[in-house]
């Protein structure tokens, strides 16, 4: 690049920033697009590092902005770069000049340091994380956002045995009231328990049950403040249950207290699956709730406990049956738990109301293998796809099973079972229903093998109407870049 080619770009971007091509401002949309993604797209990395280095807040606000486009899918980086990297980012994190930029039609105004930090969160840690480190270890004040956002998006993630040491140091110097820094300290313990076996656990118990004593009152509490606090208590005791902290006596009392789903019911129940008191209140909590978000919750919950609960299976299903739950984890938990059975798919088939055709729907979504496993369930999708009823003997029948063969052919196209297309071949040339017809045409001629592809042919041929219908219909798939909604 010349040196007065380079001095229009750096005049260019001098006039404004913006961290995306769309904004208010045109002419920052056009910097964005003809000048920044350019120099991005060339992967300019010293242009970059010597825009910094101009120290002016505009400049290096789209300096890391261009350095981070450029690393972000980079697993490693040369000596070289890091080596520049380093002071840049120490730079960064110290400065608290602000900088203005349009985030849809928002105008923003944001220090520097906080502007960059989830970018600089979403690099590969191993090239950021001494940089980072050392930031924080010199940072000896209250941590700000900054911090404990570096805290939990960076150095807990690592296997570095210090950091504990480090978050338990911060978390002795944040207010008792600011909860948001609270989370991202306890959220930074989490990440840390996945990655190294923590040291100070009865530290960390301590400093959980003194944030739990900050709980007893909500006198002079703002509601952003309010909803901030009812998420740090929640994860308190899911995180206290993943740390395994002695926190019985306050998660047991939370969990009694509860009226509301707690999407972490199950990871408690892990920790007190011997508990006989946890027992005796998660059951009475199934009897008395109504609320099926809940009872989700607390199904899973007791899947996990399942050899202490007596007549668990019945538990488990009636009140699924009872309350007409949906929910993908817990569909998962009822197979690992052998509670899904041939016939008890056959029988939901067989109901084909809503809840049951859309439950087991999900269930073979997620294990198709079991279409060949179960003979009974093979069976009965095969007598439904070769009966035709007619609307002039019973029209509630009639309704009943075309929504059961939507059911079916969905399954064929979405699973791709080209064992099923000879039934759709003949669904194709029997049903009455056109939406129907179409279900069953468009599996054949997506993936159909050549030999039924003949026999659909062979049909044409014999037939103008079915020639016609065939014709506007792949002509419809071709517009459409063969996308088919049902």
């Amino acid at each position: 690049m010349s040196k007065s080619n380079k001095e229009k770009i750096i005049s260019k971007l001098s006039k404004g920033y913006t961290p995306m091509e769309i904004t208010p401002k045109q002419d920052l949309s056009s910097t964005f697009k003809n000048i920044f993604k350019p120099l991005v797209n060339r992967k300019d990395l010293e242009f970059f590092f010597d825009l910094y280095k101009m120290n002016n807040t505009i400049l290096k606000a789209w300096s890391f902005l261009g350095i981070y486009h450029i690393l972000k899918e980079r697993a490693e980086i040369d000596n070289d770069i890091e080596l520049k990297l380093y002071p840049l980012i120490l730079d960064l994190l110290n400065d608290n000049n602000e900088i203005t930029y349009y985030g849809g039609s928002i105008e923003t105004r944001v220090p520097l340091r906080e502007h960059h930090i989830r970018r600089l969160a979403e690099l590969y840690k191993s090239f950021i994380f001494t940089p980072v480190f050392e930031y924080c270890k010199s940072f000896d004040d209250n941590p700000d956002n900054v911090v404990v956002e570096l805290l939990e998006y960076i150095l807990s993630k690592s296997s570095d045995p210090l950091i504990e040491d480090l978050v338990l140091h911060f978390s002795d110097k944040i207010r008792k009231d600011d909860f948001n820094k609270i989370i991202h300290v306890i959220k930074s313990f989490e990440n840390l328990n996945e990655n190294i076996e923590l040291q100070h656990k009865k530290e960390i118990t301590e400093l959980f049950k003194r944030y739990l004593k900050n709980f007893t009152s909500n006198n002079g509490i703002d509601q952003e403040s309010l909803t901030s606090k009812k998420q740090l208590e929640v994860l308190i005791y899911k995180v206290g249950a993943l740390l395994d902290l002695e926190l019985q006596d306050e998660t047991l009392n939370f969990v009694n207290t509860l009226k509301i789903p707690y999407a972490f019911l199950d990871v408690i129940a892990a920790k007190y699956k011997n508990n006989e008191k946890f027992h005796s209140i998660l059951l009475r909590k199934l009897n008395e709730s109504d609320n099926p978000h809940f009872i989700v919750e607390i199904l899973k919950a007791i899947l996990v406990i399942k050899e202490k609960i007596a007549n668990w299976e019945d538990l488990v299903i009636k009140n699924m049956m009872r309350y007409q739950i949906f929910d993908t984890n817990l569909i998962e938990g009822l197979h690992q738990s052998n509670l899904i059975s041939d016939n008890l798919t056959v029988s939901f088939l067989n109901k084909g109301d809503d809840w049951s055709l859309k439950f087991l729907r999900e269930y073979l979504i997620q294990n198709p293998n079991v279409l060949e496993e179960w003979s009974n369930l093979r069976k009965a999708l095969i007598e439904i796809l070769n009966s035709f009823k007619s609307p002039k003997e019973d029209i509630a029948t009639y309704k009943k099973e075309n929504e059961i063969k939507k059911f079916i052919l969905s399954l064929i196209i979405d699973l791709e079972l080209k064992d099923f297309l000879k039934y759709s071949l003949k669904n194709f040339e029997n049903l009455e229903d056109e939406n129907l017809r179409k279900m069953a045409l468009f599996p054949i001629l997506k993936f159909g093998e050549e030999s039924l592809l003949l026999k659909l042919k062979e049909l044409m041929k014999n037939n103008h109407e079915i020639a016609k219908f065939v014709t506007h219909f792949l002509d419809r798939l071709e517009r459409n870049d063969w996308r088919f909604y049902y």
